[in-house]
């Protein structure tokens, strides 16, 4: 095995199916978490994406995640509705929420759509680009279990607690897509720094004695993260505040877990959905000049510390067409977990097609 192994995302995509299924999982949910996982890895978010795979079939085996939930709608009012996921995906859970979401804002104009007993969802953004295609604004937010620190807090009280927006801009341009967990840094990123054998700078996550730490393996251990802002004095009650509100409406407006609860076996994690059919705002083409002239404007100032300005997306849109051309890259440790859990499932003809079709 190579130390990294280049991969065709169609083949990945066909490797996360026929592990899912090999799990019971009905083929057409198998693709779509296999649609959220693979996107996470064509975005450079490798943390989101198939890494992953080994951590949800565990869950998966252990009963802790429901194969083949009935994710059903229990109450809708006009252009509001809520789901019980009965302890499914949080990618199949989400996926459903999302587009009950869009097809209410196509009636109404803007809905907000909330789910309950539901697992991690992966990358939040995925589910906010749904509603581009319909020319409208996603707004997706989740609780998660706890690993936050609140200002002055010394236990990890909330989640990361993920934000993800999505507006469409133009066909020449990136659309925009703000994906943040309101941690100043996350499980991920960790798990990337290790990979790459880097450090953390200190402020962003505590040690077992409630003490900064620069040691992203010290930091993953005991997942003590501190919120956006990181310290008092600058601005970690934006972050505190930020994830505390999505807690309440993932939580208490979704009839979710308790906070307390998100810590059982059974995560019973909820998630929130906005969509805005900008068309109810305003002529199509006022808004794409409005948006061009905007996004146009950041690029064409002045920067430093970089080529110019990105705006949220941009990058990861960009890392995208380039994988597609080249391949996923998939680290050694990873490479190891898939394929020893394709040995665990007897499914080791799927791994061979995987790297068989390697760049």
């Amino acid at each position: 095995m190579s130390e990294i192994l280049y991969v065709r995302h169609g083949r990945l995509h066909y490797f996360v199916r026929e592990t899912l299924k090999r799990l019971r999982m009905p083929a057409m949910h198998a693709s779509k978490v296999g649609d959220v996982l693979v996107a996470a890895n064509l975005a450079g978010i490798e943390g989101e994406g198939v890494s992953r795979l080994p951590y949800f079939a565990s869950k998966i085996s252990s009963g802790l995640i429901n194969s083949n939930a009935n994710i059903r709608l229990t109450h809708q009012e006009d252009a509001t509705a809520c789901l019980d996921g009965d302890n499914g995906m949080g990618h199949l859970v989400a996926s459903r929420s999302m587009e009950i979401a869009i097809a209410l804002a196509k009636q109404h104009g803007v809905s907000a759509v909330s789910s309950r007993n539901s697992n991690d969802f992966g990358m939040a953004g995925y589910y906010a680009r749904l509603a581009l295609e319909d020319q409208m604004l996603g707004l997706v937010a989740s609780n998660a279990t706890p690993t936050m620190v609140p200002t002055y807090g010394k236990d990890p009280l909330l989640g990361e607690n993920p934000l993800a927006i999505a507006i469409p801009t133009t066909e020449d341009l990136a659309p925009f897509v703000l994906d943040i967990a309101m941690t100043a840094t996350s499980r991920h990123q960790l798990e990337d720094a290790i990979r790459h054998d880097d450090r953390i700078e200190k402020g962003l996550a505590l040690n077992a004695n409630g003490f900064s730490t620069d040691d992203p393996k010290v930091a993953l251990e005991n997942l003590r993260l501190l919120p956006l802002g990181s310290h008092p004095k600058t601005g970690s009650h934006k972050g505190y505040g930020l994830a505390l509100a999505i807690q309440i409406l993932c939580d208490v407006v979704a009839s979710g877990a308790t906070t307390q609860g998100a810590q059982r076996d059974v995560a019973g994690v909820g998630h929130f959905f906005i969509a805005i059919r900008l068309r109810a705002f305003g002529p199509w083409i006022k808004f794409r000049n409005k948006i061009k002239e905007l996004i146009d404007h950041l690029k064409t100032s002045p920067s430093t510390g970089a080529p110019q300005i990105y705006y949220p997306g941009e990058a990861e849109f960009d890392i995208e067409q380039e994988r597609r051309a080249t391949g996923i890259p998939l680290d050694f440790k990873t490479q190891s977990e898939l394929s020893g859990l394709a040995k665990q499932l007897d499914i080791k003809d799927s791994w061979e097609h995987l790297i068989e079709g390697r760049k």
